[in-house]
């Protein structure tokens, strides 16, 4: 079942979170007004694909199997209660950080400027998530 949640920054309500479940995969985007400054891919709901030819895919892309981490799933967004978000600001040089937590368990981290963020279900960097 497709799920779509926007969530905004509680410091700077410019910033917002957008995750776009389409009923095949998830991802997460950190939005600034309404430009995408960072990305992450969440999770698949569809079977992962065995080989990363791009081309075959239809977007959203899948991540396929050789990037996962085959000890930790998670099962589908089905209410917005099940997300949580942790916001920070860089002292150093403004950039925005957001935590992204499902049913309480750290997943993922998007920074401004991260294409892709990091994820806790991967086990090989690659173009749709870089290992936390």
């Amino acid at each position: 079942m497709p799920f779509h949640l926007k969530a905004n920054c509680h410091f700077d309500d410019y910033y917002n979170v957008v995750i776009e479940d389409d009923g095949r995969v998830a991802y997460a985007y950190l939005m600034e007004g309404e430009d995408a400054i960072g990305d992450v891919w969440l999770y698949n709901i569809q079977e992962a694909p065995t080989d990363s030819n791009w081309d075959k895919q239809q977007l959203p892309y899948l991540n396929p199997e050789e990037y996962l981490n085959k000890e930790v799933r998670v099962s589908p967004i089905k209410d917005k209660s099940e997300v949580y978000f942790e916001w920070n600001e860089s002292l150093n040089d403004g950039s925005i950080e957001v935590n992204i937590y499902i049913r309480d368990k750290f997943i993922a981290q998007i920074i401004t400027g991260s294409k892709p963020g990091w994820s806790t279900l991967v086990v090989k960097d690659g173009p749709l998530a870089q290992v936390y």
